[in-house]
């Protein structure tokens, strides 16, 4: 056991020195503030936390992509990103600890909404059929009377 809470305590402070490394100059109110510990699906220990503040996502994918992560152990991993129900993960892998740092799957954009189409009515305030109606129905009475 002692082991194990050194592990995840060096892991921890590992990752939050270089979260703070990576983001402090581009995106420094993106925040890594209440880390959880639990254990992931192959039982090994896990450190997750959810980044928040503005840019969280921005900030998540640059520390991801600058991480100077050092592989001493054989199962170490190096970060990667997955995408689970509402959230998207960085996780990797160090000192036999998970480490998951993640922000809400929230759309960019808002989905486009279906286009209304404008409704006719049948007669014009005069009483007349609109100009394109006229047309088709004048259209239609030379063909027939063609015919």
């Amino acid at each position: 056991m002692p082991e194990i809470a050194e592990a995840l305590i060096e892991t921890k402070l590992s990752a939050v020195r270089s979260w703070y490394l990576a983001v402090r100059d581009r995106y420094p109110s993106a925040l890594v503030p209440d880390w959880r510990v639990g254990d992931a699906e192959d039982g090994a220990p896990l450190l997750t936390v959810q980044v928040i503040g503005e840019h969280a996502q921005e900030a998540l994918h640059h520390f991801a992509s600058i991480y100077h992560l050092t592989l001493d152990d054989a199962g170490d991993l190096r970060p990667v990103f997955e995408y689970r129900p509402g959230r998207v993960v960085c996780v990797w892998r160090s000192n036999g600890v998970w480490v998951e740092l993640w922000h809400p799957d929230l759309p960019s954009v808002p989905a486009p909404s279906p286009a209304l189409m404008p409704r006719r009515r049948p007669l014009s305030p005069s009483g007349r059929l609109p100009l394109g109606q006229r047309l088709t129905n004048i259209r239609r009475q030379y063909a027939n009377k063609e015919n």
